[in-house]
């Protein structure tokens, strides 16, 4: 999982969300809608915006699935990634990506790597997505 962390941390840059407030019942009724809404929320957010969130402390935070094998965690807003930063993510930041640069670089490495995404987690349950899933959703909602 470190390889993954190094790969994805040549693709921060600095970014802060400016004027980017979302009040409590928006952010509620987002985060608790069910995995496939949430997934196409990602999609549609990432695209308008061209920036993910992750979350980072000392490298990018990573979890695994029931088997076992790695998961690269990813929010379409900082809201929601701070939102998951518990347990042994607590020290974690949201930390943003270029989405362009993700889909280009990082994603064909993670689907050769077989490294799949958990897209935006709400501390109960996210959708596991392929990387070259991921990548196909993210390419046809920018040509939107």
């Amino acid at each position: 999982m470190a390889a993954v962390s190094a790969l994805v941390s040549d693709y921060q840059f600095g970014y802060t969300e400016v004027g980017s407030t979302m009040d409590l019942k928006e952010f509620n009724a987002i985060i608790n809608r069910p995995k496939n809404l949430r997934y196409e929320y990602f999609v549609k957010k990432a695209a308008a915006t061209e920036i993910i969130w992750g979350l980072y402390d000392e490298g990018w935070a990573m979890t695994t699935d029931s088997e076992g094998l790695p998961l690269l965690p990813l929010w379409p807003k900082s809201e929601f990634a701070q939102h998951s930063a518990l347990g042994n993510w607590s020290g974690c930041s949201g930390r943003p990506l270029d989405l362009l640069a993700f889909m280009d670089k990082i994603l064909p490495r993670l689907a050769e790597d077989g490294v799949r995404l958990s897209v935006f987690p709400n501390n109960i349950d996210s959708e596991i997505a392929d990387a070259d899933l991921l990548l196909v959703d993210l390419q046809s909602a920018l040509k939107k």
